[in-house]
């Protein structure tokens, strides 16, 4: 049995990453400043508080893991441009923290970090492979090249091995219980435009003047449930039989693009929307988005199940309704 450290194990990706773990047979033990108890079904421990704390740094040593899944961290574009400080700080300066306490132990688990694809900024070209410049355009985006450059670094100098996985889009809800999803007022487009049907209200796109086919972004998709998996997996190539000592870079996504039309056009017909209206574009928001999945496959032995917009959307809405 290994042992697992998720940080971050109680927000949404994490929760779903640890569930994953835990169904594999591992002992997994998540540290979060935030406790929900919708998240700790089955987990064998969890440390109330911040990873890069002392208490955290405290938990990582004493239960000598031998996989981190590093989800911990602030992720969101917009509020980045708005406050870069919180982002450097929360982001980058903790991980740093961690690593250098985990550099110094006897036994280096492998680090599984939750990078995300806008590192590339506005891409050079569709799909976008890992050999795609990295040229982040916010500094969310930034804070997760420079954390990727780090552990690169970290394991030249001090051995520990690393895979960041560049997400996409993540999205949907845990597909056999409905017991694992987004907790209400998310950013994301599928969530926001789902608590918009169920409470029967318009939904705003934000820009219809993007130079795609609808004139509204278009986005790669994952199944957040495919994403826990892809870390299994990840973990059984770094690990086991021949294992991958190194710095690894893997995008996580579908290569195929839907557009926020789309998705809205999908949530109104099947549950219903009371209008779709539109404001203006983001700051930070490329036109396109798709990613050039290869290596995932071809390394982790990763395949999507449940990365369709259909199956994403109504996974979403059984666990936004739930109970209802």
């Amino acid at each position: 049995m290994r042992t697992v450290i998720v940080t971050g194990g109680c927000g949404y990706i994490g929760s779903h990453v640890a569930r994953a773990f835990k169904q594999h047979g591992d002992q997994v033990i998540l540290i979060d400043r935030v406790y929900r108890q919708h998240t700790m079904k089955g987990i064998d421990g969890y440390v109330h508080n911040d990873f890069a704390s002392a208490v955290g740094l405290s938990a990582i040593v004493m239960h000598e893991p031998d996989i981190i899944v590093h989800c911990a961290g602030t992720s969101l574009v917009g509020p980045s441009i708005e406050n870069p400080a919180e982002y450097y700080d929360n982001n980058v300066s903790k991980t740093i923290t961690m690593l250098n306490v985990i550099k110094d132990m006897p036994k280096k688990p492998v680090i599984l970090f939750s990078s995300s694809a806008s590192v590339y900024g506005v891409p050079e070209r569709l799909p976008i492979d890992e050999q795609c410049a990295i040229k982040p355009i916010s500094p969310y985006g930034r804070t997760k090249g420079m954390i990727e450059s780090i552990l690169r670094d970290y394991s030249f100098a001090y051995d520990i091995t690393s895979m960041c996985f560049r997400y996409f889009n993540a999205a949907g809800a845990e597909p056999f219980n409905s017991d694992l999803g987004q907790e209400p007022g998310a950013t994301h487009i599928i969530a926001r435009a789902l608590e918009a049907s169920i409470a029967q209200k318009a939904f705003m796109i934000n820009g219809n003047n993007f130079n795609t086919s609808d004139g509204t972004c278009v986005r790669d998709y994952i199944h957040v449930w495919d994403l826990a998996i892809a870390h299994i997996q990840a973990a059984s190539y770094l690990l086991d039989d021949y294992p991958q000592a190194g710095a690894h870079i893997v995008n996580l996504g579908t290569n195929s693009g839907i557009s926020n039309k789309e998705i809205a056009s999908y949530i109104k017909q099947k549950y219903g929307l009371l209008d779709i209206q539109y404001a203006g574009r983001r700051a930070g928001d490329p036109d396109t988005l798709i990613a050039d999945a290869r290596a995932a496959k071809e390394l982790l032995l990763w395949q999507p199940e449940y990365s369709d917009i259909q199956t994403i959307i109504d996974s979403a809405y059984r666990w936004y309704t739930r109970g209802v």
